[in-house]
């Protein structure tokens, strides 16, 4: 199964581009402002998956962020699929969440998508599984603005079977979704970066102001 990217965008609530981080959602996706809590059965709705900015233009730690996916345009839908993929200590990135969790052990099911204001370089499903030691939810709880997570939970993330995937569009500034979920619910962590093409606009941006200054 393939989301059809042009429809989605087009149908989507977009909020201002001048604000950081998600810029716009659709389908059962609802954006809203970090929440207090997120631990398992905190915040759930067996309607809506929310999603919120975490930090934003902060510096990866000593040691880097190990993702499960680079971004990379296209579909994602086993876990065969993943990999490890380590990001630099240092580079300044901005991360975001997305959480499906329906009230105690109801099945749910939800699609939808997200769209950032900065390109995709990262895509976090897999928590607390223990027969392969790979938590990188937990390990990246770091990346919270202050929301309470629930860390050692068996399968916390996404299976990826089942009708269950994301993808990535062809520009890497939306996610889509698919979910079916029990108890736990489903938890992506999306970690963005600017472009070096709008970091390049901006430079140049700047250098034409300060030159029509000196003028």
């Amino acid at each position: 199964m393939r989301y059809t990217f042009g429809y989605a965008i087009g149908a989507a609530a977009l909020a201002s581009a001048a604000q950081a981080g998600i810029v716009g959602v659709g389908g059962d996706a609802q954006w809203i402002a970090a929440p207090v809590d997120a631990r398992i059965n905190a915040l759930t709705s067996s309607e809506f998956v929310r999603v919120w900015n975490e930090q934003q233009a902060v510096a990866v730690r000593a040691g880097g962020l190990t993702v499960d996916h680079d971004g990379t345009p296209g579909l994602v839908n086993n876990n065969s699929m993943l990999s490890d993929i380590v990001i630099a200590a240092g580079q300044i990135v901005s991360s975001h969440y997305i959480h499906f969790d329906s009230p105690g052990t109801d099945s749910a099911s939800a699609k939808g998508f997200v769209t950032f204001d900065q390109d995709i370089i990262g895509v976090i499903v897999r928590g607390d599984r223990r027969d392969d030691g790979r938590n990188r939810l937990d390990q990246s709880d770091w990346l919270s603005s202050g929301t309470l997570y629930s860390d050692g939970v068996r399968n916390r993330g996404m299976e990826l079977s089942q009708g269950e995937f994301f993808q990535i569009s062809p520009n890497r500034r939306t996610l889509a979704f698919s979910f079916n979920i029990a108890n736990p619910g489903d938890f992506v962590r999306v970690i963005t970066v600017p472009s070096p093409g709008s970091a390049a606009l901006a430079v140049l941006g700047g250098l034409a102001i300060a030159r029509r200054r000196r003028g």
